[in-house]
């Protein structure tokens, strides 16, 4: 039981910092999962979507995910989109058998993200 109060006082201490998120790759599965838990949990006041398209959610938990559309051939142009956010996860690609193994070494290596980062808390997921 305790464990339990110190995780809820855990996400009640974040929630209050007032943390903003982006995720790139939010509709493949890795990304849509996460994007749901972090809905779900509450845990951030902003949370971005940042992709290659605009996408539609018809529930009304989605209602105040805000989304940017870039193009990941030109990402320098769109910094702007990830400023404003203290944490971002990369969820980017594709599975091994939808792809291929040559289409997932491609992925994995042409997207230079450090540029738009700055000093942010990022993970890929």
């Amino acid at each position: 039981m305790a464990e339990t109060e110190a995780l809820s006082k855990l996400r009640e201490d974040f929630r209050m910092q007032n943390k903003s998120v982006f995720i790139l790759g939010a509709s493949g599965e890795t990304g849509r999962v996460l994007l749901k838990e972090i809905l779900e949990q509450g845990l951030f006041s902003k949370v971005t979507l940042i992709g290659r398209r605009k996408l539609t959610f018809d529930e009304e938990a989605y209602k105040n995910v805000n989304q940017e559309v870039v193009d990941f051939e030109k990402l320098d142009d769109y910094a702007s989109a990830f400023q404003g956010h203290d944490v971002g996860f990369c969820c980017l690609g594709t599975t091994r058998v939808k792809a291929g193994a040559i289409c997932i070494s491609v992925l994995e290596h042409s997207w230079d993200l450090s540029s738009v980062m700055g000093t942010m808390d990022y993970r890929e997921v």
